[in-house]
């Protein structure tokens, strides 16, 4: 596989460290918190209380939807003192073991947020919400029979408007699906990111060296679409996993991705990091931040890693 040097003119980021540890935050039912969503706030929204607004949960039950505020993407991040913003339990909609995996995005379609997540692991969910703390229930997004019979799970859902509607649909979803013990990245499309049309097989099944593999961030540089996506190592035990970050090109229907490489390897974060995974990328006019997960399973931190923008390279 190639390195992160290698890829000529794709950004190459740096890791920085750990910017939030459940070690201190007040809400923290397990030492453990993953896959960071990371929105910057604007006039649109009702009385921000930060530029930059980071969703994250804990893995395990009950979870919990979670919010961390800063005005700079590198920090100091602190914990929104109410958390969790969202519960596993929200009548009359659902009482779950666990809500996870929120991510947040900024429907213009509808000028407010939906912010998406999971519980139970087999359903996809929405919420929305006008200034990113109160929310009103959505609706189920997808379940795994949206993808058919067998998948046995259809979470970590990532989803992206793109710059234009390809004829399926202008919001993009990538999740996590898992079909006959195999977790790959399978897709979803929507015109208004509330009803979903499920694609019936996977996007990117896992690169080789890898047996598992979650959904990615979609990142467009220089023209070119890509995927920042990560995968575990099939040397490695299922329940604790080492993870890397892959890189895929997308074409420009979004129908098919190229793997290029290898991205970032575990080892950035420390000789002793096990993983790095669940990419979550903010862009301001100078530099490119990369949110990501680091640690063990079930005892994750975010860290955060950088590349610079070369203006004169645009």
């Amino acid at each position: 596989m190639k390195s992160i040097e290698e890829y000529g003119n794709f950004p190459a980021f740096y890791y920085q460290g750990i910017v939030l540890d459940p070690a201190e935050l007040r809400y923290s039912p397990h030492p453990d918190i993953i896959h960071p969503s990371v929105i910057e706030t604007d006039s649109a929204w009702e009385n921000p209380l930060a530029k930059y607004y980071m969703y994250y949960a804990p893995h395990d039950a009950p979870g919990g939807i979670c919010l961390a505020l800063a005005d700079h993407p590198e920090g100091p991040w602190r914990e929104y003192p109410y958390n969790p913003i969202i519960g596993n339990v929200w009548p009359p909609h659902y009482q779950v073991s666990h809500v996870c995996s929120p991510h947040a995005i900024w429907n213009y379609d509808e000028n407010c947020m939906f912010l998406y997540f999971h519980g139970e692991n087999d359903t996809t969910r929405y919420s929305t919400s006008r200034d990113g703390i109160h929310f009103e229930y959505g609706d189920i997004a997808v379940t795994t029979q949206s993808f058919g019979p067998d998948l046995t799970e259809a979470s970590y859902a990532r989803v992206f408007r793109l710059q234009r509607d390809t004829g399926k649909g202008r919001y993009w979803m990538l999740l996590m699906g898992t079909l006959a013990g195999t977790r790959s990245i399978w897709q979803a499309w929507s015109s208004d990111g509330r009803y979903w049309e499920a694609s019936p097989k996977p996007f990117i099944t896992p690169p080789p060296g890898t047996d598992q593999m979650g959904p990615g961030w979609l990142f467009t540089w220089k023209g070119q679409n890509y995927l920042i996506a990560f995968a575990n190592r099939e040397d490695a035990e299922l329940y604790n996993p080492i993870s890397d970050l892959y890189l895929y090109s997308i074409n420009e229907d979004f129908s098919e991705a190229e793997c290029l490489g290898l991205l970032m390897d575990h080892k950035v974060a420390g000789t002793e990091n096990y993983r790095i995974n669940d990419p979550c990328i903010l862009q301001t006019e100078e530099k490119i931040y990369l949110f990501v997960n680091v640690g063990r399973r079930l005892c994750q931190s975010i860290g955060l890693a950088v590349a610079d923008i070369d203006n004169t390279k645009q």
